[in-house]
């Protein structure tokens, strides 16, 4: 009960910590760089609100927020697109992966439909989350099964692979930031 309550106290403070220390420039840079590859402008304040977001949504779940921002670079390389089997958005989440969710973590759909994947990185990051948050249950914490998992497509090992690749790469990079 006591580590429940020490997280409970500490979880607020890390994220109040990390959005205190504003935006780190590794994050702004991969961001305008991946989506400039794509003809994509990227202002300020949509990569403050991005990693707001990312950052929010993962401390709330558990999930390090660094593994999300890899997710979303091999997702969508930081792109609101739409994928060649349905996926929506940054984390590439089908409307009915994301009933499913709804389903297991006992959620409302959108009012306005899941389409609203596509725009809102929020609600598409939370979504995304609370997937991954999903698998890493059901494979005892395992990041690379919990990744296959969450790809499932013929392609997956090698897509975990790729994913747990650039998750080291930022946590470096968030290092070199300390």
């Amino acid at each position: 009960m006591k580590i429940l309550k020490l997280l409970v106290i500490f979880l607020p403070v890390q994220v109040t910590l990390l959005l205190s220390q504003g935006v780190p420039d590794w994050f702004t840079d991969l961001v305008v760089e991946t989506r400039s590859k794509h003809g994509l402008t990227t202002d300020e304040a949509y990569v403050t609100s991005l990693y707001e977001a990312i950052v929010d949504v993962s401390n709330r779940l558990g999930i390090d927020h660094l593994l999300m921002i890899a997710l979303i670079l091999a997702e969508s390389e930081f792109r609101n697109v739409v994928g060649m089997h349905g996926e929506l958005g940054l984390t590439q989440i089908k409307p009915e992966t994301a009933r499913f969710v709804c389903k297991i973590y006992n959620l409302n759909e959108p009012e306005d439909g899941w389409v609203r994947l596509l725009w809102d990185h929020r609600l598409n990051v939370e979504f995304g989350a609370l997937y991954l948050k999903y698998h890493l249950e059901r494979n005892n914490g395992n990041i690379l099964k919990a990744l296959e998992a969450y790809n499932g497509g013929n392609s997956r090992s090698s897509y975990a692979v790729k994913v747990l690749e650039r998750y080291k790469e930022l946590m470096n990079h968030s290092l070199a930031d300390r």
